[in-house]
């Protein structure tokens, strides 16, 4: 059997090139790094073939804007990776796989994104495809967390995920305007009394990031892998928390944003990326680095056990990059790769996939107390 090639659209941005890296030392694929700037691609593929010694990394142009651009790459390639900033393009680059026969994966996170995907849902079974969407950090690992998580009890019955962002770098220009457009479309939700609700102030949780991060108050924050949890594991509460970055960011940017996206989603995008971004920079002190966390009680035959599990990285992106690649991995042996439209969070092993974000540098503690409250 060949080695399967992935194109990456984006491939030589900042999660793109370590996506593509951890690709070349975990696999034998090849890959194709592509984006409208053809010279960054090859040379982003240039230097990391010599880092290999290989010539498995080729640059192409690609405009997800223009269906023929990706054509030209898709027809070299077994799976699309979008790590791009180009999710208002998101059918144009789905239904041009399609139509070349190659399977598909993102790491966007726009919602718009993934209703566009999900109206694509039949067509993509229908050609037996495997599409993967939310995939690596944020969303991505939420779900898996959770999963990951229910293997220590006999009944999971509370699970709180949580996380925290403490860097200076945030990203591109491009990147962070997405999600100050997204702001506009905030929603706080948690799973109580048996069904969603919307959450408000008396919902928020603090939450204890090791000695590192601190503790912190984290608000509510809705995401669309977490929905079908409850019913999956029985669940009794659950809920996804974000915690703040800094003031600046948490108590003028943020508002702000929202504020203005009410009026009109995307207003003053532009002007808010950049003051968020100088923020980030100018107020965030160190310990820098991404932690994730989950707390969560049940049942271990029959006796009461609280887990906390927290999984962190000093670099954002490479975070991303980690569970995207391990991922992948279960999709290039084929145990995952199945047709129709799947949530990465949903579909992996939980379990082995936590196993190589650890073996690729991923700190992971795992705190078990049996009986609590006894």
């Amino acid at each position: 059997m060949k080695n399967k090639t992935i194109a990456i659209l984006g491939g030589y941005g900042q999660a793109g090139i370590p996506i593509a890296r951890l690709l070349l030392q975990e696999s034998e694929a090849h890959i194709i790094l592509a984006g409208r700037h053809k010279e960054k691609a090859e040379k982003v593929a240039s230097q990391l073939n010599s880092e290999i010694s290989g010539t498995r990394v080729s640059g192409s142009f690609a405009d997800a804007s223009r269906g023929e651009t990706l054509r030209s790459v898709f027809e070299n390639a077994d799976m699309v990776l979008v790590c791009s900033t180009t999710a208002e393009y998101v059918r144009e680059v789905a239904q041009t796989a399609l139509a070349v026969g190659i399977d598909y994966m993102d790491i966007q996170y726009p919602l718009k994104r993934l209703q566009e995907l999900q109206s694509l849902a039949p067509a993509i079974l229908k050609a037996g495809r495997c599409f993967i969407t939310e995939a690596g950090f944020h969303p991505g690992l939420p779900a898996a967390f959770v999963r990951y998580t229910a293997s220590y009890f006999s009944h999971l019955k509370k699970a709180f995920v949580a996380t925290r962002m403490n860097v200076q770098n945030i990203g591109s220009v491009d990147s962070v305007s997405e999600l100050m457009e997204e702001l506009s479309d905030y929603q706080a939700y948690i799973f109580t009394d048996g069904q969603w609700r919307e959450a408000g102030y008396r919902d928020t949780r603090r939450i204890d990031f090791g000695p590192d991060f601190g503790k912190h108050i984290c608000f509510p924050f809705l995401m669309e892998e977490m929905r079908s949890l409850p019913e999956l594991f029985r669940l009794e509460e659950t809920g996804m928390f974000v915690a703040g970055s800094n003031w600046f960011v948490d108590y003028l940017v943020f508002p702000l944003g929202m504020a203005l996206g009410r009026i009109k989603k995307g207003l003053a995008s532009r002007p808010l990326t950049r003051l968020f971004i100088w923020g980030m920079r100018i107020f965030s002190r160190p310990p820098f680095g991404v932690v994730l966390k989950i707390e969560a009680e049940g049942e271990k035959d029959s006796r009461p056990r609280a887990v906390d599990i927290k999984a962190r990285h000093e670099d954002g992106y490479y975070f991303t990059a980690v569970p995207t690649v391990a991922c992948l991995l279960q999709y290039l042996d084929g145990s995952i790769a199945k047709p129709g439209l799947w949530m990465m969070g949903h579909m992996v092993d939980p379990i082995r996939l936590f196993k190589d974000m650890e073996r690729m540098g991923i700190k992971i503690q795992v705190k078990i107390t049996d009986g609590y409250g006894k």
